[in-house]
């Protein structure tokens, strides 16, 4: 007869130990909150980056909001919001904004709508001008730069490689009965 040797409880125990103390503690609540915030940091950097030099504000307006939880879904919002971010990251139609030049950069001046006809002639005089258009005239769109768009997608591909990392460090920490970082 074949001998199927000794089995040791203890160390079945002390796992179960440690997986409900993490339960006790929230640790996985607190390591998915932590892992979206993350990857929401990470997010925003990718966005920051693929934005031009020259949009300082729209590159500033960008934020990450708190993560929360409905039902059993987590949510973390990536937000900007200056009011033409949709238009840069979508695209728009073609229009004309009303402001001037200022050497080579373009002061929006939405009071120049209201001016009266004498008013109008004033402004042209002293700034050269009372708007421009933007995008082609006979072409009727302006096409998105999809910075986010884009980021977001690079990091959905990114996402299973840094979840399985921080996974396999947390389960780690929780059967080697070390409590995870705070």
């Amino acid at each position: 007869m074949a001998r199927w040797g000794s089995f040791r409880f203890e160390e079945f125990e002390r796992l179960a130990k440690s997986f409900q103390k993490a339960l006790d503690e929230r640790v996985m609540e607190r390591f998915i909150r932590e892992f979206l915030s993350e990857m929401a940091m990470r997010s925003l950097r990718k966005i920051k980056m693929r934005m031009l030099a020259d949009h300082g504000d729209l590159r500033r307006k960008w934020q990450v909001g708190n993560v929360s939880r409905t039902g059993d879904a987590y949510v973390i919002e990536i937000f900007n919001n200056l009011e033409y971010a949709s238009f840069v990251e979508y695209g728009f139609r073609a229009h004309w904004v009303p402001g001037h030049w200022e050497g080579n950069k373009f002061i929006y001046d939405r009071s120049v709508i209201h001016l009266t006809k004498e008013a109008k002639a004033a402004y042209k005089e002293r700034y050269g001008s009372l708007g421009m258009y933007v995008g082609k005239r006979k072409i009727g769109w302006v096409s998105g730069k999809f910075m986010m768009t884009i980021s977001m997608q690079e990091i959905e591909r990114e996402l299973p490689k840094y979840l399985e990392r921080k996974q396999i460090q947390i389960l780690e920490q929780i059967m080697n009965g070390r409590p995870p970082r705070r």
